[in-house]
């Protein structure tokens, strides 16, 4: 009977016990289990729930609270994170806000650099195509210094230069015949020129002219004079002895020779006839300077022509209209020495076109002549020295890269040379 009793009360122990442990386990699967069914419902929803089902089980209410406040302390960070979203969500919109600030400074920062090196850029192009090149500048130089004259350049080994010169000259005066009557005189002088040059070396030049000239002449109403025929021909050589550079401007020297090619005015009826050459052989000897002054490109030029004597000649300048055999004639003419000088300066207004101005200044030493009349004697007279002055603008055009055109007009500024006169020149340039 004792041991009956004793075997009820432990079943009634462990009964009781195996139903305390379990009870609480179950009612913690039964909530996590709805939680996690509504994970997505508000804490309030689930308190609700909650409370319902603890009023259906009365019994263990407490150990039910103590499991329910337990998932509620083991997931505080569900409800905690949803409540610290807020301010993560500001902290984060602030930063991306800094950023996307920084980002757009710098993006204008670059955009700013960008602009700025394109603007140098632009400058530096405009720079460099206000800038000449040196073998543009010095082809510049050449083409200033052979429109103002080709004493002032040279060829380069090995090429033949040949060119065509257009002149014309305009001479006005009056003059008074016999009678005292006061005439208009107009001369037209138009000269086309063939020139050729040869280059033996750098510094040295072959050169040679062949003018044909044809000239214009009328007196008062009198029946006007022309002529057409062969000019001097001249030959000539250049040399330049050392290059320049630095304080040592460029010089050539110059020598030539003039022949009497032309009609001799000492071997012409000059009251019917026009003469187109000097009429006697004469050597010209001469210094050409040329220094760059940037922008500007100086020049000078001072030459020497000596005239040989001219014999034998048998001209007629005076007949006596009542004696045919009464004449006298030029027998003998003594030319005088000159003396010309040159100076001006060009600019390059591009690279194909440029500008240049000068001046020319010469003087001339009286001429002797010899007369002879008819019964053999023999008398000499001279006339006196001269002086003769001009000023000349001209232009030289680059048409291609190897071919140009220059063009000048000069002014007289004394009696003794013509009232106007231009000139044209094509030069053409072939390497052999």
């Amino acid at each position: 009977m004792k041991r009956k009793f004793i075997n009820g009360l432990l079943f009634a122990v462990v009964f009781t016990f195996t139903l305390i442990a379990t009870s609480p386990l179950m009612a913690y699967q039964a909530v996590k289990g709805k939680q996690l069914a509504l994970k997505g419902v508000s804490a309030g929803d689930a308190e609700s729930v909650i409370d319902n089902e603890s009023s259906q089980n009365p019994q263990p209410e407490a150990k039910e609270t103590k499991v329910n406040e337990q998932p509620q302390n083991t997931q505080p960070d569900v409800n905690n994170a949803n409540a610290a979203e807020p301010p993560q969500n500001i902290q984060s919109e602030v930063k991306e806000t800094k950023i996307n600030e920084s980002s757009k400074s710098i993006e204008e920062e670059l955009k700013e650099l960008k602009e700025e090196i394109k603007k140098i850029r632009g400058e530096n192009e405009a720079r460099k195509k206000l800038e000449i090149p040196e073998e543009e500048k010095s082809q510049s130089v050449e083409d200033i210094l052979s429109a103002a004259g080709r004493q002032y350049s040279l060829l380069r080994k090995g090429t033949v230069g040949l060119s065509y010169s257009f002149g014309y000259s305009y001479y006005s005066g009056d003059v008074i015949d016999e009678s005292t009557v006061v005439l208009r005189r107009v001369n037209h002088n138009f000269t086309n020129t063939i020139s050729a040059e040869y280059a033996l070396f750098n510094n040295l030049t072959l050169s040679s002219n062949f003018p044909f000239v044809y000239k214009y002449n009328k007196v008062g109403t009198d029946e006007s004079l022309d002529v057409t025929d062969l000019g001097d021909i001249s030959l000539g050589l250049a040399w330049q002895p050392f290059k320049a550079g630095g304080r040592i401007p460029s010089t050539i020297f110059s020598f030539g020779v003039n022949f009497p090619t032309g009609s001799s005015p000492y071997e012409i009826n000059y009251n019917d006839e026009l003469s187109t050459g000097a009429g006697h052989y004469a050597l010209q000897a001469g210094v050409s300077l040329s220094k760059v002054i940037d922008p500007l490109v100086a020049f000078g030029s001072l030459s020497y022509t000596y005239g040989f004597r001219e014999s034998g000649l048998s001209q007629i300048i005076y007949e006596d209209p009542n004696d045919s055999s009464n004449r006298i004639y030029l027998t003998e003419v003594k030319p005088g020495s000159s003396i010309g000088l040159a100076f001006g300066f060009g600019y390059a207004l591009s690279y194909q076109a440029s500008m240049n101005l000068s001046g020319q200044l010469g003087y001339s030493l009286g001429s002797k002549y010899t007369n002879t009349g008819s019964g053999g004697a023999s008398t000499e007279s001279s006339t006196g020295s001269s002086l003769s002055s001009s000023l000349s603008i001209g232009t030289g055009w680059r048409i291609t890269a190897a071919r140009s055109l220059y063009a000048s007009m000069g002014i007289g500024l004394t009696n003794n040379d013509p009232d106007v006169s231009i000139s044209l020149k094509f030069p053409f340039e072939f390497e052999l």
